[in-house]
């Protein structure tokens, strides 16, 4: 994601969830009751948990009321001795009920006892689970009216849509365990940290957002309800993008990676049934990274992990040796220009927000060449590192000389800036052979889910499918295309054709010069009249939060709305003003109303433009999340009786 400080025109769960509420204090069985199973064995609270000695059948039920529908529960359990179901918990599912088995028939067996008359060994929700004695597993078990999700310790284990479906207990002993109790079977276990949360759905009529007086018709709430359930309850968009990353790896402008990458989506596409897939031809500029080093020299030798910076040119064939002047601003740098001539300038910038620090990234080998300096490294534009650099774009300016740039890992530019306190100038070797080429074709990718009613209206949804040529791009922005994508995916696949037309754009160039978005625009400019919304995605896909909005104030009213029914549903209803996003702009300055969807960011500028920035750092559950935030907002525009505002 670039800077919106340059590039802008501006300056898993399906409902909402309330606090956990423990249902265990640790100290007693206060609140509970130990279960009259024949042969059962001894119950007893010890050292905060509650021990259920082998027997036949162990256990104990809850004794005060429980939900019956929309709610949550996790808890911590180990079995230490024997070789069956350890924590089978039973549960209310409206007026009926089920048990949650865990190391059921031998040991192994996880699922739901009874679905549609077959229990948890011979059902949809079988799978199996090495359990091993003495370890401590998270379980956490979710109940709506049409769906039963189950995970152990993170991962999504029972995933089971159960609308029309006969929910029953498996016959026998299991029945005195309702409407909420824990058993084992000839096992000795532990259970701790019981707690449980409500899952509260909105009100008929998509109660608006705080201070919105616009309602939003019964059947978008229902649809949405619709999209939202499919897209938290599916992990496809996950390993769709993990099977990109690791196909293609980065893809950065002017690679055959991308290129590729780009025929492998559009073909996907093709597959999942979208209508108008194609690329659309992008010229995009072609600078190549090359080989490049730094080298430690003086006080002692040592290699240090760098990246150079995006469109920086590379250094003489020998590289170059100087002495480093460490600064912490560019002010301190003009002070002591005298000192910084000749040297190469260690910008030691400390990290406030990314909006204003990356400007050091942006034009600091201009401020070092206005002094005389031979180079520039910076501290990479990062909250956090492990010896992580962080590139990105860099500029340079008319009659300034052109210097080299690049970025060194927060830890070692702390460290010049502790050697030259103490009187000690440290000497570095760089080396860079970066340069650019001339200019490369490349595609933007299109397609379609054409509007039932309103087909030459177009709502576009997307993000940009170029990444930085280090890590995979699965934050930046990888996640954010599937998620996108896989949005209108799901619309298509549960019969969601609404009134206008959804256009998924995936816009190549966005991280070194936006030629993507400009070429977009070019292309379609005669259909601006006709774009009732852009929404684009470019912040990673943690917890989604809301969106940013930029529009009239009538459209802004309708976003509330929606944001209302997002913030009741999961938590990501926030709508703030500003857009800020980088691929929607051209739009933007044409008068359409623009989004950016916004997500907890607390974690994107640790793996922003690194190595790391790989597809494990992405949690399927909040790309779930991002998934049905995005398919709500665009269902919602593209099914309004009129277009958004302007």
């Amino acid at each position: 994601m670039r800077t919106l400080l340059l590039f802008s025109l501006l300056a898993w769960l399906p409902l909402h969830a309330a606090d956990w509420q423990p249902l265990f204090d640790g100290q007693s069985l206060a609140g509970w009751r130990i279960a009259e199973f024949a042969g059962h064995g001894d119950v007893e609270v010890t050292g905060g948990v509650v021990l259920l000695n082998q027997g036949t059948l162990t256990g104990i039920n809850y004794t005060n009321p429980m939900p019956s529908v929309d709610y949550e529960v996790e808890w911590e359990a180990r079995r230490t001795q024997g070789l069956d179901f350890f924590s089978a918990l039973t549960f209310p599912v409206k007026d009926t009920f089920a048990t949650f088995i865990n190391g059921g028939w031998g040991g192994a067996v996880v699922g739901i006892s009874s679905i549609n008359g077959s229990d948890a060994s011979h059902n949809e929700t079988t799978s199996y689970h090495r359990f091993k004695t003495g370890q401590w597993y998270r379980f956490r078990l979710a109940v709506t009216a049409t769906n039963l999700s189950a995970w152990i310790d993170g991962e999504r284990v029972v995933n089971a849509d159960i609308t029309g479906k006969t929910i029953t207990l498996r016959p026998g002993e299991i029945e005195q365990s309702k409407p909420f109790g824990f058993a084992t079977w000839s096992t000795t276990a532990e259970l701790r940290s019981i707690r449980l949360r409500k899952l509260e759905a909105a009100p008929k009529g998509g109660a608006a957002a705080e201070g919105s007086s616009y309602k939003l018709p019964d059947s978008i709430v229902t649809a949405a309800d619709r999209l939202i359930t499919a897209a938290t309850n599916s992990d496809f968009a996950y390993r769709r993008l993990a099977e990109l990353c690791d196909t293609f790896g980065p893809r950065f402008t002017g690679s055959t990676n991308l290129e590729a990458a780009i025929d492998w989506i559009l073909a996907q596409m093709r597959a999942d049934g979208f209508d108008a897939v194609r690329g659309e031809p992008v010229m995009v500029p072609h600078w190549v990274r090359g080989s490049e080093s730094v080298e430690l020299l003086k006080p002692r030798r040592e290699t240090l992990p760098m990246l150079g910076l995006g469109g920086s040119i590379g250094t003489p064939w020998g590289g170059i040796t100087a002495p480093v002047f460490v600064v912490h601003s560019v002010a301190e740098l003009t002070n002591h220009a005298a000192q910084a001539a000749g040297k190469i300038v260690v910008f030691d910038v400390p990290y406030t927000d990314y909006g204003e620090t990356v400007a050091i990234r942006v034009n600091g080998a201009v401020h070092a060449a206005r002094v005389g300096a031979k180079a520039s490294l910076i501290r990479s534009i990062t909250p956090f590192a492990l010896r992580t650099p962080h590139t990105g774009v860099m500029s340079y300016e008319t009659n300034v000389t052109k210097i080299p740039h690049a970025a060194l890992a927060p830890e070692d530019t702390a460290r010049f800036a502790r050697w030259q306190d103490r009187g000690i100038t440290p000497v570095v070797r760089l080396k860079m052979t970066a340069r650019t080429r001339k200019d490369v074709p490349s595609r933007n990718v299109v397609a379609e889910l054409r509007g039932r009613e309103k087909p030459d209206e177009i709502i576009v949804i997307g993000g940009h499918v170029d990444s930085w040529d280090v890590g995979q791009g699965a934050q930046d922005d990888g996640g954010g295309c599937l998620a996108a994508w896989e949005a209108v995916r799901l619309m298509k696949q549960l019969g969601l054709r609404p009134r206008r037309t959804v256009r998924v754009v995936l816009w190549t160039n966005e991280e070194t010069g936006g030629a993507g978005s400009k070429a977009y625009h070019k292309a379609h400019l005669a259909e601006m009249p006709k774009h009732v919304a852009a929404i684009e995605t470019d912040i990673g896909t943690f917890a989604p939060e809301g969106f940013g909005f930029t529009g009239s104030t009538k459209a802004n009213e309708i976003i509330r709305a929606i944001g209302g029914l997002l913030g009741q549903r999961l938590q990501a209803g926030k709508i703030v003003l500003g857009a800020g996003a980088a691929d929607v702009a051209p739009l933007l300055q044409e008068g359409v109303p623009s989004l950016g969807m916004r997500v907890d960011r607390t974690r994107y500028f640790w793996y922003h433009h690194t190595a790391a920035d790989t597809v494990d750092k992405v949690d399927p559950y909040d790309l779930g999340r991002c998934t049905a935030t995005l398919a709500v907002m665009v269902y919602a525009l593209a099914e309004l009786d009129e277009p958004l505002p302007r």
